[in-house]
């Protein structure tokens, strides 16, 4: 563990303090990563309600962060550790529900996104907590349309909801019970929603038990839209995925406004975002795009005026937006070589190779024998994809899930069982070959994981046929180790095989 001094500890202790108590604002609570909630059936402790969290979620310059873990009922101990080291960080008490500690994150950590994991213990067993933080490097082109664009963007901080069953809300310490059609205010939602009731508390509730305004914002959005005010319409957008940060069409239209509104930095920002969330919708694939040509225009006129850097920005947006297009991957390299960058202008190359292996103009630049060229060595291009893009593409890295959750999740989902006691990675095999023995062409992806809200999405891919994608898909709470199918394919494994 590291050493932090007495007086820096007291410090994160109080913010901590107050990051939890939610009577002060000390801190921006947008800059907390928070999961809170009450625990499953069937975990080792049974805990009215859970708190943990780690300040800030987007780290930069100092790589100090507070952590901390709030409860109802008296534990034993906390301790924490780290998906990049060995370290454990033991969180001090001195009641036994207030648990707070700091840990300053070695300079060698790769930015991303990262996970801390809370091990409680009680007198009858131990439960996990993963919550998620981002450690944050700075773009190599500074980005001044955008910080300006994001000082002049409407910010939703609240938004009101309906009560639609009688049901119980965390106030403090105690619960209140919170009767069908009240209104209250919401201001941040995890798995539980913290509102403030009529009489100005604060509190949880289960967001279940409330109806939410995205579509009543959404609508509102599509109709300033219409009438070219964009400004508002950004302001309804906002709030619909600010409520429901799934909400793919508020992030699509919350795009094509920014873009009508000439902020074409924030219209990429939100469709990158939408893409993320799914990358098959056309409507989404077809403003993506439309984007990259634009982007792909101003990175020609950079190059032409020689500033390199810029154009090297511009490249790397139209390849994020559009992965194939090789023309951008050949000037890509240009820039790198203008900027004396020779490796990665010849990975950004060689991956355009691997789209156009008979093009000579790449011929010339790699010095490729066309008569060499063999389909193991295209093959092997795409992976060369992280090397040519780790200097720029933040968006990216910040979506990766590090390797210990990835192998956690994939673990989880491998050794479930289905209703007749096969465990899935084997019942996968056995619906594979059987697929295959029928005589249709099967090509195996393999497994990935990804971020789907608070839980993660385990798939597992396959090509069948012409391009025909088909996957088997879970969602997984580690800490709780709950594994449930989410498609139709999944489904019908659990029940049949």
């Amino acid at each position: 563990m590291k050493k932090i001094s007495v007086f820096l500890v007291l410090i994160l202790m109080l913010l901590a303090s107050a990051a939890l108590g939610l009577e002060d604002e000390l801190i921006n609570p947008e800059d907390l990563s928070l999961k809170a909630g009450p625990t499953e059936p069937g975990e080792e402790l049974s805990l009215l309600w859970l708190e943990s969290f780690v300040y800030p979620k987007k780290v930069s310059d100092d790589k100090i962060i507070s952590l901390g873990v709030r409860l109802t009922s008296k534990i034993n101990a906390v301790n924490a550790n780290f998906d990049f080291s060995d370290d454990e960080v033991v969180l001090l008490s001195d009641d036994g529900m207030h648990w707070s500690g700091v840990y300053t994150i070695p300079e060698n950590v790769d930015p991303g996104l990262h996970i801390v994991r809370y091990n409680i213990t009680g007198n009858k067993g131990t439960i996990t907590r993963t919550v998620e933080f981002f450690i944050h490097t700075p773009p190599l082109v500074a980005d001044s349309t955008d910080q300006k664009a994001k000082e002049d963007t409407l910010r939703v901080s609240s938004w009101p909801l309906t009560v639609t069953s009688t049901c119980s809300a965390m106030v403090g310490k105690s619960i209140r019970v919170i009767e069908a059609g009240r209104r209250i205010t919401g201001i941040s939602k995890v798995l539980w929603y913290k509102v403030v009731l009529e009489d100005g508390s604060q509190g949880w509730l289960q967001a279940s038990m409330v109806e939410e305004p995205v579509e009543d914002y959404y609508l509102l959005g599509y109709d300033a839209y219409k009438q070219k005010d964009y400004k508002t319409a950004i302001h309804y957008y906002k709030a619909t995925i600010n409520i429901n940060p799934q909400f793919i069409k508020g992030y699509f239209w919350l795009a094509k406004s920014y873009y009508r509104n000439d902020q074409v930095d924030l219209a990429y920002r939100k469709i990158m975002e939408a893409m993320r969330l799914d990358d098959r919708n056309i409507e989404v694939r077809a403003f993506a795009t439309k984007l990259a040509r634009e982007y792909f225009g101003i990175a020609r006129e950079k190059l032409k005026e020689q500033r390199y850097n810029e154009a090297l920005a511009a490249y790397q947006k139209v390849l994020n937006l559009k992965p194939d297009s090789a023309v951008s991957l050949i000037e890509l390299g240009k820039c790198y070589v203008k900027l004396d960058m020779p490796e990665q202008a010849r990975g950004a190359w060689r991956e355009a190779l691997g789209l156009e292996p008979h093009n000579k103009e790449l011929h010339a630049l790699l010095g490729v024998d066309l008569s060499n060229i063999s389909l193991a060595n295209i093959s092997g291009v795409r992976s060369q994809r992280k090397l040519v893009q780790n200097e720029l593409r933040q968006v990216k890295t910040l979506t990766e899930l590090p390797p210990k959750l990835v192998d956690d999740s994939l673990a989880l989902v491998r050794n479930e069982k289905t209703r007749k006691g096969t465990k899935v990675g084997a019942a996968i095999k056995s619906v594979v070959a059987l697929t295959k023995s029928l005589g249709t062409p099967v090509v195996e992806k393999g497994w990935e994981t990804k971020k789907q809200g608070d839980k993660y999405l385990v798939r597992y891919l396959c090509e069948q046929g012409a391009g025909v994608i088909e996957s088997f898909e879970w969602l997984v709470d580690v800490d709780s180790k709950r594994v449930s199918a989410s498609n139709n394919n999944s489904q019908l494994l659990m029940e049949r095989w």
